[in-house]
């Protein structure tokens, strides 16, 4: 009877563990590899593949295997106007970065974020014509898209940053998904939108190459926030009908063809500055 009774726990830690696995190297390798892409082609297509879900697919996975479909469609919710307070972070570290050292940039693009999130919060609670906020966002966002043709300078910078990446990486996902379930699914789900890469990559930017290349990371991670929202809309949209594994499966196939459109659009909008250059 007791070999029956410890197989449920034996299960559950099995289970924690290869949770707490995923949690410690998801993100963390998915900083390397951004990084490996930066240093080949630069910050501006780095930060648009930053903008596939590696940190809120996965962290929108373990809320819901810990809280249950209703609450990760609820924070699937609150992923996607997290895509407001995200934009706004972006926009101040880029404009504050012209003047300010990274330590002051870093803390006013956090605290627009904060300022933004709890608007957003409220927002989810309001009428359900407030959910156009986020696609309304993104598309000022792609209007400010820099019409200039990326810097050629091959950013070379020390193969030590790279695990101080990784390893802020891993620090805030533990942390978000620790204090996930006491927050609720709303305030969950913002965070998982929380700019943990985007913080990572342009700090660590701004101090090895300067403004100029905060700019275009942050400028290709707006533009590939579409593949996190179409995601994050359509998770939640599906969770509280399907099983979760069909939703997520079509989720994520619906925000990879919106990140792929995304790259036709960034090409079609560098053709001119580059007829403009030559």
């Amino acid at each position: 009877m007791r070999r029956h009774d410890s197989c449920p726990a034996l299960c559950r830690k099995g289970v924690g563990d290869t949770v707490l696995l995923l949690k410690l190297t998801i993100v963390p390798l998915a900083l390397l590899a951004l990084g490996l892409v930066e240093r080949r082609h630069g910050p501006r297509l780095a930060g648009w593949l930053a903008g596939i879900p590696v940190v809120a697919g996965p962290l929108l996975v373990f809320v819901t295997l810990s809280h249950g479909a209703a609450f990760g469609a609820h924070a699937a919710l609150g992923a996607w106007f997290g895509i407001v307070p995200w934009l706004g972070f972006a926009n101040t570290y880029s404009l504050t970065a012209r003047w300010w050292h990274w330590t002051a940039c870093a803390l006013a693009a956090s605290l627009v974020w904060l300022a933004l999130a709890y608007a957003m919060v409220l927002a989810q609670d309001g009428p359900a014509w407030l959910e156009v906020l986020p696609l309304i966002a993104y598309l000022g966002a792609v209007l400010a898209y820099p019409r200039h043709a990326p810097a050629q300078t091959r950013h070379v910078g020390s193969w030590m940053t790279l695990p101080a990446r990784m390893a802020a990486g891993a620090g805030l996902t533990l942390a978000i998904t620790q204090f996930s379930g006491s927050l609720g699914p709303l305030w969950s789900g913002t965070l998982t939108v929380f700019p943990v890469m985007g913080s990572i990559i342009a700090i660590s930017n701004h101090i090895q190459y300067g403004r100029h290349a905060v700019e275009e990371v942050l400028a290709g991670m707006s533009m590939g926030l579409s593949s996190v929202g179409t995601f994050s809309f359509t998770l939640h949209t599906l969770l509280a009908h399907w099983h979760p594994l069909p939703a997520f499966a079509l989720a994520l196939a619906a925000g990879s063809s919106a990140h792929a459109a995304t790259f036709l659009l960034v090409r079609r909008m560098r053709k001119p500055a580059a007829q403009a250059i030559s």
